[in-house]
């Protein structure tokens, strides 16, 4: 993909870069325990931002061609976009990260159905009457960006990536799912995935009674990766020069309990969240955000870097038809010294969760949340001992993460978190 803009329109730029993405994927889909679809798509586009007298335009092209109307458009548009005094980053060197296994839809899709079907059939050889839903889809593209201070890098890319959900009707004639996912850059066992599922639904048919009050909690992986949006959110440069995260002004403090750091690291091999340099050229490296309760550092674009006077953390993420915001690559939490089945052996009598309602309605700002809980278990004395039904949990994050919450040492992948088993001693749970 050839990016460079024509020299007379350069000229009329103080500055320019030009993002080029291409792609192809296979997806394929299971619905009720049977094939339902198979398709393949390919997507590619050129993207184009200018610097005119200091004020920003933008357009972009479908394909790899009409680079050169793209440029006109976003210079005529220019004059009215927003003021943005930064500099692109130059040419430089960028780390090495896995991320090619190669052009995954040029192989043969037979073994990818024999294992999507072996996967249904060890669901129901367990549980005859479920209705399994899952999602496959696999491929490869590249990326590369172009600028006027001589950075001209790509990279190509691989994913591999599959979502299994088993909906039973309980005991208690409630209708349940369960969903499990798994994702790499090449292909990939779904053996981890199906036995967590299978471990949930089996002890899901046995309903139990708890009474509310404050009880200790412990988040699954899957659980705690989406309390920690709640998190990343306010971790944004965005958010910060807004003025609505709640960590603005605690650069270099502590707001959390020793227990807890939180990386961005786009350098992990194999994941589909990594990458060598980010969406605007800048090289990509791992840093903690918090470290060990500190607030360390702000996820943050050119953009906003400039604004709040700090060094770019090599987040900036857009598409070819839009414009680079701050964003996340690898979200991973550090681990504890205990396992899982050690957390719970302290648990008395308290509360397993994997799957919420309505968490995404919570108010992120102040950390605040308030959650229907759709998978979730009692423990009692250690134990797990069955499924708990309408009931919900209510609290406030920060002050969760900031007392003396514990994790634990086996971590699981969850989209782009790589989080661990969460243990806050002391929720409120309503019954």
């Amino acid at each position: 993909m050839i990016l460079k803009p024509p020299a007379s329109l350069c000229k009329k730029c103080r500055w320019y870069d030009v993002i080029g993405t291409a792609g192809r994927s296979i997806p394929v889909f299971f619905r009720n325990n049977r094939l339902y679809s198979i398709a393949d798509k390919e997507t590619s586009g050129v993207g184009v931002r200018v610097n005119v007298d200091g004020k920003v335009g933008f357009s972009y092209t479908g394909g790899d061609k009409g680079l050169k109307t793209a440029m006109k458009r976003a210079i005529e548009i220019a004059p009215f976009g927003e003021y943005e005094d930064y500099s692109l980053p130059p040419v430089s060197d960028t780390p090495s990260v896995a991320l090619d296994a190669g052009k995954l839809e040029e192989t043969d899709s037979a073994p990818v159905l024999s294992a999507a079907e072996e996967t249904i059939a060890r669901i129901l050889a367990a549980f005859p009457e479920a209705q399994v839903d899952m999602s496959v889809s696999y491929g490869s593209g590249g990326r590369r960006i172009f600028n006027s201070e001589g950075f001209n890098g790509a990279y190509r890319h691989s994913s591999f990536g599959a979502g299994i959900t088993a909906t039973i009707v309980a005991p208690d004639g409630v209708r349940l799912s369960v969903s499990e996912g798994v994702s790499s850059c090449g292909p990939v066992s779904y053996d981890a995935a199906v036995e967590r599922l299978l471990w949930k639904l089996e002890r899901a048919c046995d309903v139990r009674r708890l009474a509310g009050g404050v009880l200790p909690v412990i988040c699954t992986p899957k659980a705690f990766a989406s309390l920690l949006g709640i998190v990343a959110s306010g971790l944004s440069a965005r958010s910060v020069f807004k003025g609505i995260s709640p960590f603005a002004g605690k650069l270099g403090q502590r707001v959390f309990n020793e227990s807890f750091t939180l990386t961005d690291d786009p350098l992990a091999d194999g994941s589909v969240y990594s990458y060598p340099f980010d969406d605007e050229g800048v090289p990509a490296r791992t840093k903690n955000i918090i470290d060990r309760g500190i607030v360390t550092e702000w996820i943050s674009s050119l953009k906003y870097a400039a604004r709040l006077g700090v060094r770019p953390s090599g987040n900036g993420s857009r598409g070819h038809s839009s414009l680079p915001e701050p964003s996340f690559s690898n979200i991973v939490v550090g681990g504890g010294d205990d396992d899982f089945n050690t957390l719970c052996a302290g648990v008395r009598s308290g509360v397993l969760v994997d799957q919420f309602i309505g968490l995404g309605q919570s108010n992120t700002l102040t950390g605040e949340f308030k959650a229907n809980l759709d998978l979730a278990y009692v423990i009692e004395n250690g134990e797990i001992t069955g499924r708990v039904k309408d009931c919900m949990l209510s609290g406030n994050l920060f002050e969760l993460l900031a007392a003396d919450s514990v994790f634990s040492s086996e971590r699981i992948r969850y989209g782009a978190a790589l989080a661990p088993f969460a243990l806050f001693p002391a929720v409120h749970f309503t019954s």
